[in-house]
């Protein structure tokens, strides 16, 4: 567990590298690209690596987003040490391959993500996604479960949730890809790229406990907006969210974008969950955030390239 203890300690990534200049206050507020790059990419087809290529070629490439030198923070879901068939966290393989683009694009170093629900340890143990970190060379995993590693940041737009503790690591990468897995959740419907926000803060409780969960989760997506969301629906959870066992849909799809309410509203429209259809604008932490302006609830609206791989 040597590793791990490492990888969790504020003295194991502050020294790796000093603070990145943040633009635009201390949290990422998204990137403009080039005209002409597609709002959203899809892809289908059970080469993993070759689906989020082509998903993320779509917008633009990685290389749009990472650049030479840059430290990027991958947050996947990695709330369990969940077996891949289950889909309660995101397919390591897919995070490999998130990981292999940004080294390929130039990046100098990869953190892995996330506030683990179950035990670090067992996630440094157990989990894959753990494993396949451990294999790509300069690349670590974080697992902040100390509160001194959360630093305390006002959300002005919050209509229930007025401030919040998030990881300090984000103020010190110079790019931030979210990277959920597609599945149910018990509080919020699904679970995707706005709700996986909770995985950067220190009180998720103080969340569930507010006068309205989903608007709280649109708060926070007010000062939490990812460069990049990757969108794991390989398998996709449909019932018995957030950890399963439930049923499980091979979907073999990558959805990715810029914006994080089209990204996730086009993945809630791949599959019914709990037996029913949805779309974005029956998702009430998505039509909250695009009420505040965070992006775009209808997809169909957009210009998105789906590709078969």
């Amino acid at each position: 567990m040597k590793e791990v203890k490492n990888m969790i300690s504020r003295r194991g990534f502050l020294k790796t590298g000093a603070a990145a200049t943040m633009v635009s206050g201390p949290y990422f507020t998204g990137r403009v690209f080039a005209e002409g790059t597609a709002d959203l990419g899809v892809a289908v087809g059970t080469d993993i690596l070759s689906a989020v290529k082509a998903a993320v070629a779509a917008v633009g490439g990685m290389g749009a987003f990472v650049k030479k030198g840059n430290r990027v923070a991958i947050k996947p879901n990695l709330s369990f040490a969940s077996p891949v068939e289950r889909a309660a966290t995101t397919n390591p393989e897919v995070v490999r391959a998130v990981m292999n683009l940004c080294l390929d694009a130039g990046a100098r170093q990869v953190i892995v993500v996330d506030h683990p629900l179950q035990d670090a340890a067992i996630i440094g143990d157990k989990a894959q996604i753990a494993t396949v970190v451990k294999e790509t060379k300069n690349a670590m995993l974080v697992l902040p479960i100390s509160e001194n590693l959360y630093k305390e940041t006002a959300i002005p737009k919050g209509k229930v949730m007025k401030s919040t503790k998030v990881t300090r690591i984000i103020e010190e990468v110079d790019v931030l890809i979210n990277v959920p897995v597609a599945k149910s959740h018990s509080a919020s419907f699904v679970s995707l790229g706005i709700k996986g926000n909770l995985g950067l803060v220190w009180d998720r409780i103080a969340y569930h406990n507010s006068a309205d969960f989903n608007q709280s989760l649109a708060d926070l997506a007010t000062v939490i907006k990812a460069d990049l969301t990757i969108v794991d629906a390989i398998r996709a959870l449909t019932t018995r969210g957030p950890q399963g066992p439930g049923k499980v849909a091979e979907l073999n799809t990558i959805v990715a974008g810029i914006d994080p309410v089209a990204t996730d509203a086009y993945a809630v429209q791949l599959t019914p969950w709990n037996n029913r259809e949805a779309k974005g604008r029956n998702i009430q932490h998505l039509l909250y955030a695009s009420q505040m302006g965070l992006g775009e609830i209808d997809p169909s609206k957009l210009k998105v390239v789906k590709t078969t791989v």
